[in-house]
């Protein structure tokens, strides 16, 4: 794969991380919104600066275009709770094993590949783990996003 298939595949699979949080989150979407937000304020993951609304997340989990892509801080969030629910959401297809690969390298400043894979809770580290090192060397590349 590619630098580029590899960006492509993580950028189409990062809207299922803001799909999960809707479908297992236990509370409104407008909840969630919040609670995403905060989670990014308090947690160091990004400086929203509003709370998204039900249909802002909607858009996020499911975009037309571009413009309703979830931003950085978003799917940073959601795979940081996701990665603490007792209830273990997986991502399903390559791609959104490619986002969420995407978003762990870029939810803390890692040290090195191997404490990132180290990281991983035990029940994700299989879906992950082979599509870490590619998305280590994406975030190498210093994409701007």
């Amino acid at each position: 794969m590619t630098d580029s298939d590899f960006y492509t595949s993580a950028m189409a699979g990062l809207p299922s991380l803001i799909e999960r949080w809707l479908e297992i989150g236990d509370t409104t979407p407008e909840k969630l919104g919040i609670i995403l937000a905060d989670t990014a304020r308090i947690a160091g993951l990004g400086d929203p600066t509003h709370d998204p609304d039900g249909d802002t997340l909607r858009r996020w989990a499911a975009p037309a275009s571009r413009a309703d892509h979830p931003p950085t801080w978003a799917t940073r969030s959601a795979l940081f709770l996701l990665s603490q629910m007792p209830a273990h959401p997986m991502p399903q297809t390559p791609s959104q094993c490619d986002g969420w690969a995407w978003a762990w390298i870029r939810l803390r400043r890692w040290e090195s590949l191997e404490q990132a894979r180290e990281a991983l809770p035990n029940w994700l580290a299989p879906a992950l783990a082979a599509r870490l090192s590619t998305a280590w060397h994406d975030h190498g590349a210093q994409r701007l996003l």
